[in-house]
């Protein structure tokens, strides 16, 4: 025998409803939304990491310097002779945002050195860096080393 064609076909491949276009649409829409709303956090974000990661580095840099100085030179002629510390204040803290040209990194920023005994063969350096936006990237911060320097 043969079988009889049923007339009950499915449509296959059928186009989408009207309701499942304007449902897309707006899902999309959402989705471009919640992207651009991030996009500016992000940003900001980056900026923020930025300046703090430049100001890690300058201020270990500045550590570094003073630990090659060594204890025993770690005084205001030293320091200026070695050009790790800028000729005003004379006495501690000393500041060093123009013998390393700070303001070529921020716009506003200051620098300081305070070196104190920390007991008769230790000195206790802390190197604070400050800042008020930054000629790329904006944004206001502050960040502190403190280390030890023993006599050799």
């Amino acid at each position: 025998m043969i079988a009889a064609k049923s007339n009950n076909r499915r449509r296959i491949g059928g186009g989408s409803t009207l309701l499942e276009v304007i449902f897309s649409i707006a899902l999309l829409s959402a989705g471009a939304l919640i992207f651009s709303a991030l996009v500016p956090q992000a940003v900001k974000s980056e900026r923020m990491m930025s300046n703090y990661q430049q100001a890690t580095s300058i201020l270990q840099h500045k550590v570094d310097q003073l630990r090659g100085v060594g204890w025993g030179r770690l005084t205001y002629s030293e320091l200026t002779a070695a050009d790790i510390v800028d000729s005003n204040p004379t006495t501690s803290p000393y500041s060093f945002a123009t013998v390393d040209n700070l303001t070529g990194y921020y716009k506003a920023a200051t620098g300081t050195i305070s070196v104190s005994d920390f007991n008769t063969s230790i000195k206790q350096v802390t190197v604070t860096l400050t800042w008020t936006g930054s000629k790329a990237r904006q944004g206001n911060g502050s960040l502190t080393i403190t280390t030890l320097i023993a006599r050799g």
